[in-house]
């Protein structure tokens, strides 16, 4: 049997490994390129992943004095050339802080369902916390109650009205199913109430309100569709929606949208002499060469990105003026 020479020195990688995920903090230690590093395959590092992982295991389930020593956990995030492995210290590993973890994010995130109107979902929410809560030890609850009362507030930007429950339920639906909704009136702003059918994508909440992110059904193209301006929504439940293989919604509308939703084109924005500062900050996404100063102290900026809706609501948002090109 042929022995290979980092067969022999595994058990050094194993422990090489855990001292360096202790080292890592808390962002982890991405194992991946550990690959390249020790000229062996991804198959292998797995390997010592695993070994690694089972040492911790067996350690941690061992006598308290060995445990005391240890003073951890380890911990495996992400998947494939993304995997990290995290080490917790003993004040942070364990079930409970876990479960609390996750009760300040769901408290965090109920507040923006609750304001729009979304009851669905903040229901679910509300539930996943009251059975959280349940599982706190008696003397934290009273603390965990304050927080969840007074730990979060959340102040709409923009109220939203036209909330339509039966509109939310049909589009939610349909993107459970990946099926397409037709709607019987969109009142656009520029082209008037019009019927539509589309082939729904991802749900995308900005601006205080839930928009819907597809193209029209028959066409590839995708758009922002806000449900606040959607009447008589209707779940075509023997439809089937075939989203494009290298579709991820971040490469679209990213942070917010306007320029990150691409299109063929180009626009200039001009930036007003008081928001320059904040605004041209760092560079825009899609910009083209430097901005332009004006003479009356504006800047104009030219993007790669064809004009559409979501570039006229961004820049409304910001306060800047769209020149189509």
């Amino acid at each position: 049997m042929t022995v290979h020479g980092f067969t022999l020195d595994g058990p050094r990688r194993a422990a090489e490994l855990l001292l360096r995920v202790q080292a890592a903090g808390p962002q982890g230690l991405k194992v991946y390129p550990l690959a390249e590093e020790w000229k062996v395959s991804w198959q292998t590092v797995r390997r010592l992943v695993a070994v690694a992982e089972a040492a911790a295991e067996a350690i941690h389930g061992s006598a308290p004095s060995a445990r005391a020593a240890v003073r951890g956990t380890l911990e495996r995030r992400g998947r494939g050339p993304d995997t990290r492995l995290v080490w917790l210290p003993a004040s942070e590993s364990g079930p409970r802080r876990s479960r609390q973890t996750e009760m300040v994010a769901l408290a965090a995130s109920l507040g923006p369902w609750q304001a729009l109107g979304i009851d669905d979902v903040a229901s679910v929410l509300e539930r996943q916390l009251r059975g959280a809560l349940a599982e706190v030890p008696a003397e934290r609850a009273a603390l965990v109650r304050d927080l969840l009362a007074r730990g979060f507030y959340y102040q709409p930007w923009m109220p939203r009205q036209m909330r339509d429950n039966d509109c939310v339920n049909a589009v939610l639906s349909a993107l459970f199913y990946r099926s397409a909704i037709t709607i019987g009136q969109y009142h656009s702003p520029r082209s008037g109430p019009r019927p539509v059918s589309l082939d729904p994508w991802t749900l995308v909440q900005a601006l205080d309100g839930l928009y819907l992110l597809g193209p029209e059904t028959g066409s590839t193209t995708p758009a922002m569709w806000a449900l606040h301006r959607m009447e008589d929504v209707v779940w075509q439940k023997d439809t089937a929606v075939v989203l494009p293989r290298d579709y991820r919604p971040a490469d679209l509308v990213g942070h917010g949208y306007g320029p990150f939703i691409g299109a063929p084109g180009e626009v200039s924005i001009r930036v007003p002499a008081s928001e320059a500062p904040w605004v041209l900050e760092s560079p825009l996404q899609g910009q083209i060469g430097e901005p332009e100063a004006l003479d009356n102290g504006d800047f104009r900026v030219r993007l790669g990105v064809g004009h559409h809706l979501g570039i006229d609501l961004w820049a409304r948002g910001l306060g800047l003026t769209v020149e189509p090109k």
